[in-house]
């Protein structure tokens, strides 16, 4: 009965969080066109080891996650930005809640709609236990499919924007082993993205003692 209950308390919530979510307006130089084009670019960044290290301190200090922080500064830059103080972004998770789901082959992706109240004109730390709640119901609340969440809630189709969220967070923290082929030396190519599905994308990978985006 529990696990029949789970589906529909994971809808209910979603049905309450993202009920009348606010469309992110952000500020730009020319008309937004009426159909989504999805052409898109690529600007890639790098946070220092020891700002690296500060941030990872004030997240420690504060009970969240590294993670957390980052989303936080984001969604205040968005808010800053657009002017908005009810701020949605979407942010995808590896979706592998059970241990014995780590080493299997395949896409568990999900897709999380994080949506942040910054009203009230808020102290860094009040926007960090607000995205640190946010999140962690969120996460909670991961096993539905977001395109059922979609379905469900049924938002006013706009063909120039995505639904719900139009502003994406990722970030990746997994461990990478060096991939060793004999005597070839292995090394990381990055190719500049040339399509988006959203306006705007922020994106962080994590290594010992820095951040690298985009």
């Amino acid at each position: 009965a529990a696990a029949a209950e789970a589906p529909q308390q994971q809808l209910s919530y979603w049905r309450e969080q993202l009920a009348d979510v606010a469309t992110l307006d952000l500020p730009t130089d020319r008309t937004r066109p009426a159909v989504q084009t999805f052409v898109g670019d690529s600007y890639g960044l790098e946070i220092p080891p020891e700002l690296c290290r500060a941030l990872k301190r004030l997240s420690r200090e504060n009970g969240l996650t590294l993670a957390m922080l980052l989303l936080a500064g984001w969604q205040i830059l968005l808010s800053r930005y657009s002017g908005q103080d009810d701020i949605a972004v979407g942010s995808p998770i590896a979706n592998r809640t059970q241990e014995a789901l780590e080493p299997l082959i395949g896409c568990f992706v999900n897709t999380l709609v994080l949506r942040t109240d910054l009203s009230g004109d808020p102290t860094i730390e009040e926007v960090l236990r607000r995205v640190r709640d946010v999140s962690l119901s969120a996460y909670e609340n991961q096993d539905l499919p977001f395109e059922q969440v979609v379905e469900v809630l049924n938002p006013r189709r706009d063909l120039s924007r995505h639904p719900l969220f139009q502003v994406i967070f990722a970030m990746q923290n997994v461990p990478r082993e060096a991939l060793r082929l004999g005597d070839l030396e292995i090394g990381q190519l990055r190719l500049p993205a040339t399509t988006t599905g959203f306006d705007l994308e922020l994106h962080f990978v994590e290594y010992a003692d820095r951040l690298v985006g985009g």
